[in-house]
């Protein structure tokens, strides 16, 4: 960069230069996140241009977020910035390149977790030289993401833990991480989705149960409960039968212990009915022991407390849960239909009244809250598997939007196209979606595939082959790519 970026005006606290040591370690240095608008103004127009730059020249956007970074660590929508142009400007590694990549990954690693709690700035840094090379690089993440609990910067933790998340979506400790970085950046809302997310990948997981406690007491002290001095002893009370009750839910592994628990916290709702934290946890042990109607009913009554009435996470947990109720009777039937085919008929239309109700659901949240653009790729995906093409592509497009959820929009918007046979804003959609992601995971490989499938639909056989041969060069097993790349050299044509 020709012109450095200023520093903020709020000057992170950090050890004076020259200063003496001291006898034992210093604990690590705390620093300041700032959200856009605490920035200086030039830092604001700077990282401004940055976004602007990230689809056309995100070299431009890289350099000028690493220069506002270097001395702004706390500057978060800078690194929310320079992540997607690294996203969008590193191509996925092959070869030697990833291998030499994972080599200078191993050393970096062994001296960062050692240098974590006297150095965390130095370690973020050293990551960010990493990351830059190879923006999924989940060791690099995890990292930066501990370095930059240890200076404070929760925000950036959170980043960090959402973008591995992008890369392993069922690791249980990274999702818990993320929740917890959530917690203290001023997001439990956000928090307890997670949470319930490690409880879906993981029924009964302890620690889970924590995070949406710890979440749910955020919440209620934003909403200035926990501040008001003649309420704390009750508060504190709760507290300690919390503690209590989640010490034995970590030794429940049982339907008959779990079955007390349930019966210990309907008492102590009924002398405590506004506590949301109760019924979070007496809804989550009905699930565990799959009694979904138990639940709903509890999940009904915590809408109608004073907390719960404003509390969107137990609005869709209510649709999450009738959802995971007809599942279970679907995989019920299923099982009763194969010693008893003449239950087929019922099980046709339980499957109808299950994918009616996900519809109308996904629907009405689209509806309720139109700028959750999570909630939009889901309506799309299920308006897709109802055939309801030019809805899903209307919705689908918009989910884009969504970082979490970008690429999979993108794969069922080429579905969507594909099914229409617009094969050319199918190849478009789905060519841009490999570009720009950096790793081949199973949701690239699909997304190929699917690229493929287009180019075989239009009639351009040598261009689906490469895209089969990118996938058969990664993963021979994956669906019948082997056989589709075996029948081309042997034949030089696909039937």
């Amino acid at each position: 960069m020709s012109d450095p970026a200023p520093q903020t005006t709020a000057t992170p606290t950090a050890p004076a230069a020259g200063a003496a040591p001291a006898a034992a370690p210093a604990p690590a240095p705390k620093f300041k996140e700032f959200t856009l608008k605490e920035l200086d103004p030039r830092l604001q127009k700077y990282i401004d241009q940055a976004d602007k730059a990230v689809e056309k020249n995100p070299q431009n956007a890289i350099d000028l977020c690493s220069g506002i970074l270097a001395q702004n660590p706390g500057a978060l929508e800078a690194r929310k910035v320079l992540r997607k142009a690294q996203k969008k400007l590193v191509p996925a590694q092959k070869g030697m390149t990833k291998f030499l990549s994972g080599l200078t990954n191993t050393p970096f690693a062994m001296k960062a977790g050692s240098q974590i709690k006297t150095d965390p700035k130095a370690v973020l840094e050293s990551a960010e030289k990493l990351i830059s090379v190879n923006p999924g690089n989940v060791q690099a993440l995890r990292l930066s993401g501990q370095a930059a609990e240890a200076m404070g910067l929760w925000g950036t933790a959170a980043l960090a833990y959402e973008n591995i998340y992008d890369q392993k979506p069922e690791d249980i400790d990274n999702l818990l991480a993320f929740g917890n970085a959530l917690i203290h950046s001023g997001q439990p809302k956000e928090a307890i989705k997670w949470g319930e997310r490690i409880l879906e990948l993981q029924p009964g997981n302890g620690d889970a149960q924590a995070l949406l406690r710890q979440a749910s007491v955020a919440i209620t002290m934003d909403k200035g409960k926990w501040d008001e001095a003649s309420d704390f002893r009750s508060k504190l009370a709760d507290a300690n039968k919390a503690a209590e009750l989640e010490q034995q839910a970590r030794l429940a592994n049982d339907p008959e212990t779990l079955g007390k628990l349930i019966a210990k916290l309907a008492e102590q709702i009924g002398r405590e009915p506004e506590n949301i934290n109760l019924y979070r946890d007496i809804i989550g042990y009905n699930r565990q022991l799959q009694r979904y109607e138990d639940a709903l009913e509890w999940i009904r009554k915590a809408r109608q407390q004073p907390l719960g009435r404003s509390d969107t996470t137990l609005e869709k947990l209510e649709s999450d849960m009738t959802i995971a109720m007809m599942k279970a009777k679907l995989e019920l039937l299923e099982t009763a239909v194969q010693t008893d085919p003449s239950r087929k008929a019922e099980l046709e239309a339980l499957r109808k009244s299950d994918l009616e109700f996900r519809v109308s659901q996904a629907k009405m949240l689209v509806e309720k809250y139109p700028n959750d653009y999570g909630y939009r790729y889901d309506y799309g995906t299920l308006l897709y598997d109802t055939g309801q093409m030019d809805l899903a592509i209307r919705e689908l497009q918009q989910a884009r939007r969504n970082p979490k959820v970008s690429h999979k929009a993108m794969l069922y918007l080429g579905r969507s196209y594909r099914a229409k046979k617009i094969y050319d804003l199918a190849i478009e959609v789905l060519g841009a979606a490999r570009t720009e992601m950096p790793v081949m995971n199973d949701l690239k490989k699909e997304i190929i595939y699917e690229l493929a499938q287009c180019y075989r639909g239009n009639g351009n056989i040598d261009k689906a082959v490469e895209e089969y041969k990118n996938i058969y060069a990664n993963d021979i097993d994956y669906k019948d790519v082997s056989k589709i790349i075996n029948e081309y050299y042997e034949t030089k044509t696909l039937s």
